[in-house]
């Protein structure tokens, strides 16, 4: 394995991701990139004009978000090795060509079409199933931002003209909401986590739940899909999907090309967990089997302080906070419960999450 992890990126993901590889050995630096940095302590921090320094100190390079310069992606994946690739990280970011990519591979996702005006959008509402359809920029607007719902009798107007392009999709009827993460080492291994159920609140999540109540059959499609895409997009590293089931069926809501919040759960109830998962691979390592014995459940901590109490035992609890500064509805850090009764588990962090959210 190599040894000089490079991370584009200083915030909470990079941080955890520093943890991880470190533990392994590996000494790691940093490329800020217009952020304030939470990293300190866990390698150097390298700027914007010393992206040349930063280059000639790493063995291969990961990416903590997948919105970067395309120059500065395409650099690293020249002169050193990036992963996931930066193909991977191109058609992924944006929300048009992901759900084309889907098409190709013919995972399903919910009735889409790309609009770049209000003339298209108006083609577009007329087009689509349903009463109401869901527009969401083509880049960014996660966590809720930058997005419309919007009947199919609206008039012009209802978007932005700053908006354009968007993806305007068919409202579904969703029953659950649920998540996987899947890994993939450079000798084209692939192993799954199991899958989360996700709790959403104005579209962010609030918190997750493991083992998810779903049948093996809905659980083995999660992780067909999960790896006929990594295999399809010959990935390198950790990738999260999110999906939705509506009338039984698993379709895929939205995909993340690296670690995830979805996959928090995973520090202290897994071995290996997602970063530790994700380092090796980008480092030229195997894949692990994920070690999963007990239940576990996730609680995102936002803007509210930390609940009343924990759980009583035998259910453990985990507080990891991100040293970030306050911002209304900012992710400052998550709780993570486990224990070895998956009702008890489940009862205690719907409480948690009825408390905090």
């Amino acid at each position: 394995m190599k040894q000089r992890l490079g991370i584009m990126g200083c915030g909470q993901l990079s941080q955890m991701m520093a943890e991880a590889a470190r533990r392994r050995g590996a000494e790691v630096s940093f490329l800020c990139v217009d952020e304030t940095p939470v990293v300190h302590g866990l390698g150097r921090v390298y700027h914007e004009r010393e992206f040349d320094e930063f280059l000639a100190a790493c063995d291969a390079i990961t990416v903590e978000r997948e919105s970067l310069p395309d120059a500065m992606l395409q650099a690293a994946r020249d002169q050193v090795g990036l992963a996931p690739c930066y193909d991977a990280l191109v058609v992924l970011r944006e929300r048009d060509t992901q759900k084309a990519m889907l098409d190709k591979l013919e995972i399903p996702t919910s009735p889409w079409v790309l609009v770049s005006s209000d003339a298209e959008l108006a083609n577009a509402l007329a087009s689509l199933p349903g009463e109401m359809v869901r527009c969401k920029r083509t880049l960014g607007g996660y966590d809720g931002g930058g997005q419309w719902r919007v009947p199919v009798a609206a008039s012009a107007g209802v978007i932005p003209d700053d908006a354009y392009p968007v993806i305007a999709e068919a409202e579904i009827a969703i029953d659950r909401e649920l998540a996987i993460v899947v890994a993939r080492d450079v000798e084209g291994n692939t192993v799954v986590y199991p899958v989360t159920e996700n709790y959403m609140r104005d579209g962010i999540l609030i918190g997750s739940i493991v083992p998810a109540s779903i049948d093996e059959a809905t659980a083995d499609d999660a992780a067909t899909m999960a790896c006929k895409l990594v295999n399809a997009m010959n990935y390198v590293g950790v990738l999260a999907i999110e999906f939705f089931v509506t009338e039984g069926r698993l379709i895929v809501n939205e995909i993340a090309p690296r670690v995830h919040n979805t996959g928090h759960w995973t520090i202290g109830a897994v071995g290996p967990d997602q970063f530790t998962q994700h380092t090796t691979c980008v480092l030229g390592g195997h894949v692990e089997q994920p070690v999963f014995e007990q239940s576990a459940a996730l609680i995102n901590l936002l803007d509210k302080p930390l609940p009343r109490e924990m759980p009583a035992g035998p259910i453990r609890s985990l507080i990891q906070t991100y040293g970030k500064g306050f911002r209304k509805g900012r992710k400052l850090g998550h709780i993570t419960l486990i224990g070895p009764d998956p009702d008890a588990l489940r009862c205690a962090a719907e409480a948690m999450i009825a408390e905090l959210h």
